[in-house]
């Protein structure tokens, strides 16, 4: 398959990435310390989080998260970060925030809040209440990056109430632009999206617009009610290979997508439940993984039938303990947002 370059890297600016295989040179890594229980909606809690877990969340929201859970997940975040800097990529990390103090919910997942786009860093206008201020978090670091030449903007936000919806097959609607970043993925001029609980089309619309003719903004049609993120349905593992989860998204679907033509790796299946409580994501919260380059993936250690399956298609799996993160609600791929790659704008479908 033949690819087109059509932009070299912007080498004044201190925020490049257009992918998420090209070779990690900077990423921000999460802090889990002052984590809290997301305080929500009913609705929104209904829509998005695990049915066994949903009152939980109902009566504790707004309370911190177990000590010993933020703790060991604090561990497994500097060991990650750890790891990213023993390879030699410049690692970077958010304040900490007592987001119970805040009402608010976590730093430990920038991808979420932060959606980088060559050298752009937008903020997204996160339809949870509990997560309106998370980029505060990041506020030196998006201040540094804007001063060295990157694009730093702000989608519009909107009262999360103006957006809660009453009815539909979302717990969005469309009175004004509401989109998590987590819910795109980045293929070089493609990103490739998914409408969901915390993204809508008026959402979609606006970065579309802001980003125009450079990008094509393009919705992948998944089959998942509480649909929350795109990274544990779809993820772009190197040019021409994309990991995808059998459940979400129909062979229809991806045919009519940017992966038409790509290589498939059809995840094996979900992670069954383990010692520690996974109160805010489902078993494939195991494709969450993150590329370092074309070959390096870091995966959950206890992921060992994918990270056999990578490997069966030439990937070399890096394991890191990582399940006290999934219980505050993300993985590798939540828990880092690559600043920086080396790499350019490419055409890749």
């Amino acid at each position: 398959m033949l690819y087109s370059r059509t932009q070299s890297s912007d080498e004044t600016s201190p925020v490049n990435s257009y992918t998420e295989w090209d070779p990690l040179e900077e990423v921000i890594v999460g802090v889990a310390t002052g984590s809290a229980i997301p305080r929500e909606s009913e609705r929104m809690i209904r829509a998005t989080m695990p049915e066994e877990w949903q009152d939980m969340f109902l009566a504790n929201g707004g309370s911190p998260f177990p000590a010993e859970i933020v703790d060991a997940a604090q561990e497994e975040l500097d060991r990650l970060a750890d790891e990213l800097s023993g390879m030699g990529v410049t690692v970077r990390r958010p304040d900490a925030v007592d987001w119970a103090g805040r009402g608010g919910y976590t730093s430990a997942m920038p991808r979420d809040c932060l959606l980088v786009v060559g050298s752009r860093i937008i903020e997204a206008p996160m339809a949870w209440r509990s997560r309106q201020e998370e980029t505060t978090a990041y506020r030196a670091l998006l201040a540094e990056y804007g001063a060295g030449g990157a694009a730093w903007v702000s989608a519009p936000r909107s009262d999360p109430d103006r957006v809660a919806a009453d009815s539909g097959p979302w717990a969005v609607n469309e009175s004004a632009p509401a989109f998590d970043a987590a819910d795109f993925v980045r293929v070089g001029r493609d990103i490739v999206g998914q409408l969901s609980n915390v993204t809508n089309r008026a959402g979609v619309r606006w970065l579309r617009d802001y980003l125009g003719t450079d990008f094509t903004v393009t919705l992948l049609d998944v089959d998942d009610p509480h649909a929350m993120h795109i990274d544990a349905t779809v993820l772009p593992l190197r040019p021409g290979v994309v990991l995808v989860n059998p459940t979400r998204v129909s062979e229809r679907a991806l045919a009519r997508s940017p992966f038409a033509r790509w290589d498939k790796i059809v995840a094996e299946g979900p992670r069954p439940a383990g010692a520690v409580p996974r109160c805010m994501t489902s078993g494939w919260i195991n494709m969450n993984v993150l590329s370092v380059d074309e070959e390096r993936v870091v995966v959950d250690s206890c992921d060992v039938g994918l990270a056999r399956q990578l490997e069966r298609h030439g990937f070399q799996p890096i394991p890191l303990p990582f399940q006290h993160l999934n219980a505050i609600g993300g993985s590798f791929h939540c828990a880092a947002l690559d600043v920086r790659r080396r790499g350019t704008r490419e055409s890749y479908v």
